[in-house]
């Protein structure tokens, strides 16, 4: 598995063991791009069921949406710890 796609990972496998096979509809995420063509900077931010949880930036997509992963899944982790 490569390390961009650890916490991504993580965080499906979470909202499947919740959600179950209609996991996906239960994930949004929303992107955007600051900065030049040559020096961008994507931020993104992870929404469960229309609450933002996780947001992460960097240079480019995967590192950006990796880091907004870790953060909803993090957060998560917490708040359904006694549900698994």
């Amino acid at each position: 598995m490569p390390p961009s796609e650890h916490y991504r990972m993580g965080l499906n496998n979470l909202l499947q063991r919740r959600y179950g096979a209609g996991a996906a509809n239960h994930l949004r995420w929303e992107s955007f791009r600051t900065g030049t063509d040559h020096f961008p900077t994507w931020t993104f931010i992870a929404y469960v069921d229309g609450f933002e949880y996780g947001r992460g930036c960097g240079r480019d997509q995967g590192t950006a949406k990796e880091v907004a992963a870790e953060g909803t899944l993090s957060q998560l982790r917490r708040q359904w710890g006694h549900l698994f």
